[in-house]
């Protein structure tokens, strides 16, 4: 038998988790930070993708917003 397939709130939960374990690691970075530092603008890229998916997926967890069906107008 398979698990169950996590609910958008369990995954939305997971991203913002994540998404604060990454601030958490950009706030003990040792400073200054040279622009050419690919660890921390790889926490950068990776806390700009949560945040953008964190945006579009958290409203529908809450049933803030609808997901239209697909063969709706």
């Amino acid at each position: 038998m398979s698990p169950a397939a996590p609910t958008l709130s369990q995954i939305v939960n997971l991203l913002e988790a994540r998404r604060v374990a990454i601030c958490e690691e950009m706030r003990g970075y040792g400073s200054p930070v040279a622009a050419c530092d690919a660890d921390f603008s790889a926490l950068v890229a990776e806390r700009a993708e949560l945040t953008g998916a964190l945006a579009r997926l958290a409203p529908l967890a809450r049933a803030e917003s609808r997901v239209p069906h697909p063969r709706e107008d």
